[in-house]
């Protein structure tokens, strides 16, 4: 399987402001010798040798998550802002796919802003499948799209072809996959979900608090975490805003490098990135957490910073 990042922002969403890009602008300036400018090749190494925090951005979308099953099974993992960079690039491809899977971790306007402007909805010819454990699922997405909030309502415009599915027991077969979910520690509840396919595992598991029940070796943990090919995990904060937080609902990147060492995971994604944080606070938490897992000696875990647009595989 192979996924999308398409929204990564925690919280709300987190455009960059003009003296945001004049600050990034002046840095550039500041870097840049004669011998970088004196042709193309060298314009473009200088370009490729600056930090990954100046030149790119790690983006301002909230929670938005594509993944594609080897049988062209479409999934979508909560549809918060950045839904509606997903819905722009399908506008550009020759194939669009005619069914959408949709799954929610849980209700927060973070996680839903995003659906009333995924174009795709309102094709007649799209088949929109919604998917929860949480049994008022269709009245919640439709009381955002609500008057006087919304000048249109799901009912009114969007594809007849939309179904509900409130997700019982603990697991699906899923096209050529297996779906699992849990319940984790967050205000009012949120799911993550393990997608099983071909021998890979994958687990997203955003809005999560972690408890010291999360590190026990229960059963229910053993097979849901451990061994992991690659986990997306909730790491908002640094650890002295988690503990000035507590209760909060998110997670610290140092605990989430704890959390993958323990269940021996072997990629973890550092998601639902704090708004205050800029592109090179969020890579120096990169670092830190890097740093960190290697002082754990835990040389063989890879750690990545989601981005709007990257992609990944399982």
């Amino acid at each position: 399987m192979r996924g999308r990042f398409w929204g990564v922002r925690g919280s709300h969403p987190t455009p960059m402001t003009p003296d945001a890009v004049r600050s990034k602008i002046a840095s550039v300036i500041q870097r840049v010798r004669p011998q970088d400018l004196e042709n193309s090749l060298s314009r473009e190494s200088f370009l490729a040798a600056l930090p990954r925090w100046l030149f790119g951005s790690t983006g301002g979308n909230t929670p938005c998550i594509e993944v594609r099953l080897s049988d062209g099974t479409f999934l979508i993992f909560d549809t918060g802002s950045g839904i509606r960079e997903l819905s722009a690039q399908l506008s550009h491809q020759l194939t669009v796919p005619d069914k959408f899977h949709i799954f929610y971790s849980h209700f927060h306007y973070d996680h839903v802003q995003g659906l009333p402007f995924f174009a795709p909805a309102y094709n007649p010819r799209s088949s929109i499948q919604f998917y929860s454990p949480v049994p008022e699922l269709r009245s919640y997405l439709n009381s955002h799209m609500r008057h006087p909030y919304f000048p249109v309502t799901m009912e009114e415009r969007m594809s007849k072809s939309i179904e509900y599915h409130t997700l019982t027991g603990s697991s699906m077969n899923f096209g050529s996959a297996q779906i699992t979910w849990r319940l984790l520690n967050h205000p009012g509840g949120s799911y993550a979900y393990r997608i099983d396919e071909d021998g890979r595992s994958l687990v997203i598991a955003t809005d999560t608090e972690l408890l010291e029940s999360d590190f026990e070796k229960n059963p229910a943990n053993i097979s849901f975490f451990r061994g992991v090919d690659l986990l997306i995990l909730d790491t908002q904060y640094t650890l002295g805003e988690a503990i000035e937080k507590f209760n909060w609902g998110h997670s610290s990147f140092s605990l989430g490098v704890d959390f993958a060492t323990v269940w021996e995971i072997k990629q973890l994604y550092l998601f639902h990135h704090e708004p205050l944080y800029d592109d090179k606070k969020l890579h120096k938490n990169l670092q830190s957490a890097r740093w960190y897992a290697h002082r754990l000696g835990n040389t063989m875990l890879r750690i990545h910073l989601s981005e709007e647009g990257m992609e990944f595989s399982v």
